[in-house]
């Protein structure tokens, strides 16, 4: 499956799509005060079952809530969506149930087989009959399976779902590895000395941030001046997150050419982002959205991503065996009082997770190998 995004172009017709989503607001709500009715029926009576089934939930809006602006396949989905949210919750993977939405802070819908065309650079909603024009950037490939139409930071998007296989990339180098250390100072630092600077797209668009959301906090709640200074501001965080994530991908897929073996550790990035005084230099390194990124585009290479353990002592350790038990987070370098040998933190740290990386994935190979031998 591949997915494109589209951005639709501004028009007065965008209104119909706020309606639609306010719709899309009202089904959730309305089958989540159902499901709430339930469940404290069955607490009551002592039921098993804590929740209504998506089979007999689908089937009563079906017989009893007419809709005006959304497809039956549309509802459905809104519903499994929900029933998901209930599923994990009952089975302790979410800490919470699902709660009721405002039709502001909903953000999507999705047709499946029916309810829409696709013609061109058009995008044609049979129920309201409505056609929305968007920027056509790339063409899909494959069958389209679902279109997901959705809102961020006030512009909209569909997102077309095809069937097509994603394509292998090639790469310019074979056999390279290299342990990575992520630091404050610098983004990434490579056990064969190479160091990635971080761009800190926060830190550069600071001053905007400040400036709409200084103007939002003095104007009056609700207001006109209100909603045209957190249009602003979305505008910013919409930059941000665009910049942030162009320069991850671009890096993981320099990275993915020119390595087959990649060894990172797997740090606890959330216990870092609450500290005071680098929490927010560490939210904008994104450490955690790069990772992703670089998951999922090793995959499309081949390159394999190892993670270490994030208790690994990587700037700790020396050569020699000895542990600097006092090292601290200012300290830049330091020398190993057994052996004399002088240390560069971030580049020693990302060698040290080179070797783990290289043996775990050693042992792990053979453990695979003798396995297979056995059976």
């Amino acid at each position: 499956m591949i997915s494109n995004k589209y951005k639709l172009c501004h028009s007065k017709k965008l209104i119909a799509l706020e309606h639609m989503m306010s719709e899309a607001a009202f089904v959730w709500n309305h089958a989540l005060a159902l499901q709430k009715r339930y469940y404290s029926l069955a607490k009551t009576f002592g039921w098993e079952v804590k929740y209504i089934s998506c089979k007999r939930i689908q089937h009563h809006f079906k017989m009893h809530v007419a809709r005006t602006r959304l497809g039956a396949q549309t509802v459905q989905e809104i519903l499994q969506r929900q029933d998901n949210a209930f599923h994990l919750f009952f089975n302790h993977t979410n800490k919470r149930p699902p709660k009721f939405r405002k039709a502001k802070d909903f953000t999507s819908f999705v047709f499946k087989q029916d309810g829409y065309k696709l013609y061109g650079n058009e995008f044609i909603i049979n129920k309201i009959s409505k056609r929305f024009k968007f920027f056509k950037s790339r063409d899909w490939e494959g069958k389209v399976k679902i279109v997901r139409v959705f809102r961020s930071h006030g512009d909209w998007f569909i997102l077309v779902v095809t069937d097509a296989k994603p394509k292998p990339c090639g790469k310019s180098h074979t056999g390279a590895s290299a342990g990575i250390d992520f630091g404050l100072k610098t983004f990434m630092t490579f056990s064969d000395g190479r160091e990635i600077e971080a761009p800190q797209f926060y830190k550069k668009l600071l001053r905007k941030v400040q400036k709409w959301q200084r103007l939002l906090s003095k104007s009056e709640k609700g207001s006109a001046h209100y909603w045209a200074y957190r249009r602003q501001l979305n505008h910013v965080y919409a930059e941000l997150a665009n910049k942030r994530t162009d320069w991850f991908y671009k890096t993981a897929h320099m990275l993915c050419r020119e390595y087959d073996y990649l060894f990172i550790e797997d740090l606890g990035i959330s216990g870092m982002a609450k500290m005071k005084h680098w929490g927010r230099k560490v939210n904008d390194l994104g450490w955690t959205g790069f990772v992703k990124v670089l998951g999922y585009i090793a995959s499309k290479y081949g390159t394999t991503v190892h993670k270490i353990d994030r208790w690994y002592p990587s700037s700790k350790l020396c050569d020699c065996g000895y542990k600097n038990t006092g090292l601290q987070l200012s300290d830049r370098d330091w020398t190993c009082p057994v052996c004399g040998q002088h240390h560069l933190r971030d580049a020693h740290a990302a060698m040290n997770i080179y070797r783990r990386g290289v043996a775990e994935l050693e042992s792990i190979c053979k453990t695979c190998t003798s396995v297979a031998t056995a059976g």
